[in-house]
């Protein structure tokens, strides 16, 4: 296999700017939480994002997998929802992130064969859990063991690092598990699903929000983090699973083309099973997610107003980066974002 990407790649990280330019930059990214920002924390936000987008994209470069286009809404999102922490410990957390999109498009996109898939899968679940493999030439790999030893120099990594590999591992199984999950709802003629429980149980953990999470509890570095572990665990699921449902909305024709299961999927066909036709079921799938979605981030509020922590930051950055990425995806994705506004 020639590990060459399907899409275009391009540099998408936007050149230092003055006031003028910040304002350019966070026009194509307006939204309700950008916009509660006074102007000096979209400043502080939009250089911070600045530094860390160039030190992603030159550790991206390196791996032709990656997606540049992609560093950009990254760095902006990763750096508005912790904008206490410095550029450094930011692109650590968003290497991971980076490198969890790259995975699920090697899932969506079938460029390699299932068996190859399924190596690859339990060789980077070995990587997560300090149990390298040796294999064949895979970029990937070399990009997670990058990910995981730059993490590893932080010193919450020691207490935090096995609840790290256990959410990635978490990550790429359940990429797994919805590959399973398309194939035989595929085979069925679109009849076979499972049920939206059992979606969300595995969905907040494809989409990558516990991974990113515990990274960012790691770099965010409060040393109090690993006596709170429960509050913030109730926390990293509500953010996941409001991720998960945002992105089921704002990807719903890209899943339709790839034949992907999803809420809006599962809940329609509940409907059309109760009796609504495919116009009240569509709608009503939506409105359930949209609801769902706002009961999350309510509850992710109150859990973050409750904060056990020492700093309250580890709870800070995983309520924010819920409701940045919502926010976000309401109007755009991470794959095609421009830095250019509308």
């Amino acid at each position: 296999m020639t590990e060459t990407p399907r899409l275009h790649d391009r540099d998408a990280v936007p050149a230092a700017a003055g006031a003028d330019g910040r304002r350019s930059l966070l026009a194509g990214a307006s939204g309700r939480f950008l916009s509660s920002l006074d102007d000096a924390g979209r400043t502080h936000v939009t250089d911070l994002a600045l530094q860390m987008a160039h030190q992603l994209n030159q550790w991206a470069v390196k791996y032709q997998l990656i997606r540049r286009v992609r560093v950009w809404p990254l760095a902006l999102s990763v750096a508005a929802a912790a904008p206490f922490s410095d550029a450094e410990a930011l692109a650590s957390t968003a290497r991971l992130s980076l490198w969890v999109f790259t995975l699920d498009d090697l899932f969506d996109e079938e460029r390699v064969s299932r068996a190859e898939l399924m190596r690859r899968v339990e060789r980077y679940r070995g990587i997560a859990q300090f149990r390298d493999v040796p294999g064949a030439r895979d970029s990937l790999a070399t990009a997670l063991r990058d990910v995981r030893d730059d993490l590893a120099r932080y010193p919450l990594f020691d207490e935090l690092g096995a609840g790290w590999a256990q959410a990635l591992c978490g990550t790429i199984d359940g990429m797994a598990r919805e590959n399973q999950w398309r194939t035989a709802y595929l085979q069925a003629g679109h009849a076979d699903l499972p049920s939206y429980e059992d979606y969300l149980e595995t969905g907040l953990y494809s989409i990558g929000g516990p991974p990113h999470i515990w990274a960012s509890w790691i770099t965010v570095g409060d040393p109090s983090t690993p006596r709170h572990l429960d509050h913030l665990r109730r926390m990293e699921r509500e953010a996941s699973i409001c991720i998960r449902l945002a992105n089921d909305l704002r990807s719903r024709q890209k899943e339709i083309a790839e034949g992907n299961v999803n809420a809006l999927v599962i809940i329609g066909q509940l409907l059309r099973e109760q009796g609504s036709d495919d116009v009240a079921a569509d709608q009503g799938a939506e409105s359930r997610i949209r609801c769902d979605i706002e009961g999350g981030l309510e509850l992710l509020s109150s859990l973050r107003a409750g904060a056990a922590t020492a700093s309250g930051q580890p709870e800070a950055a995983t309520a924010d980066i819920a409701r940045f990425v919502c926010d976000f995806y309401a109007e755009h994705d991470y794959h095609t974002f421009s830095s250019q506004p509308r």
